[in-house]
């Protein structure tokens, strides 16, 4: 079957692959345009287009997917299109093109986590199992007819970063087995159940931000949802601090949530609404990751002194 994938970030790059390797042919990629980044605002490409071009296949980076502009270069001759983390909507004349549609790999239980942030928001939310699943796109988000799905259970220590590359590596595979269906004919598609649907927005920077009046699994569970970008973070001595890894522990708070105590070569505990958490690994602003006991000596923390809410808290 030949396909045009249309795909952005580093959760496409395995399904893409697996695709390329297969009976399946691969056409034309279409990425996200490159964007300034780092220090000096360089153009920068996505993770997907990089390795497309790897691996010497044709690429279309258009600014948007406007008729007047695609309709020709896309052409005839391709019968579907996959859809992987690409990051925008795929307008309704270009979901009618090919005949067999498109084919949107989504790591969630559809229709549990609609949205942006299907991983990050599990993680967040403490569920215990996720997935990913296929379907036939329609000109909602996220609501088409389903085609696969395949369960996976999230484990204690999860972040964004190993759960994300745990439904690639699934996700992959899937894929691969829903267009063998579609081609073979053997596919049947259901309807979501609309009254099950949940959402997962993006992640903004108020969601980033961490609430020590919050339980400490809670917090806990932000921090690995956040784990590697964007962070969860909070201020110190009015300048903003990732923290990259922390532990809940038995210890009762003895002091308002966000109060520094029992420091040591491991780090140091933290109080929250619950038991006190251990922050483990932090950020300093404009620093590299660092163990908390290595911050804790270089900044000469005191036992008492609080992280806050804003630079000026």
């Amino acid at each position: 079957m030949k396909t045009v994938f249309f795909g952005s970030d580093e959760f496409a790059i395995e399904p893409l692959e697996l695709l390329h390797g297969s009976i399946h042919e691969v056409v034309l990629v279409v990425g996200r345009p490159d964007r300034p980044a780092g220090r000096g605002l360089a153009p920068s490409r996505t993770p997907l287009v990089k390795r497309a071009l790897e691996l010497g296949l044709e690429v279309l980076q258009p600014e948007s997917l406007t008729e007047a502009e695609l309709r020709e270069t896309l052409g005839a001759g391709w019968e579907a299109g996959v859809v992987v983390a690409y990051g925008g909507l795929i307008p309704g004349w270009l979901l009618q093109m090919p005949p067999a549609g498109f084919v949107n790999l989504h790591p969630s239980l559809l229709p549990r986590y609609r949205g942006a942030a299907p991983v990050e928001r599990a993680l967040m939310n403490g569920a215990s199992i996720t997935g990913v699943t296929t379907i036939i796109m329609d000109e909602r988000l996220d609501s088409g007819d389903i085609l696969m799905h395949r369960e996976v259970p999230i484990n204690d220590d999860d972040t964004a970063g190993t759960l994300g590359n745990r439904l690639s590596h699934l996700g992959a595979q899937v894929l691969l087995e829903t267009l063998d269906g579609i081609e073979s004919g053997k596919l049947v598609a259901v309807h979501q159940e609309e009254d099950k649907a949940t959402y997962a927005p993006a992640v903004s920077q108020a969601d980033a931000l961490i609430s020590w009046e919050d339980t400490a699994e809670r917090i806990e569970r932000k921090v690995r949802a956040l784990n590697p970008t964007p962070g969860a973070f909070t201020y110190f001595r009015g300048k903003r601090l990732k923290i990259w890894e922390a532990k809940v522990t038995d210890v009762p708070p003895e002091d308002e949530p966000g109060t520094i105590m029992n420091m040591g070569k491991e780090g140091f505990l933290a109080n929250t609404a619950s038991n006190c958490i251990r922050v483990v690994t932090v950020q300093p602003e404009g620093r590299q990751r660092m163990s908390a006991g290595e911050y804790s000596r270089g900044q000469r923390l005191l036992v008492a002194e609080r992280f806050t809410s804003g630079p000026q808290a």
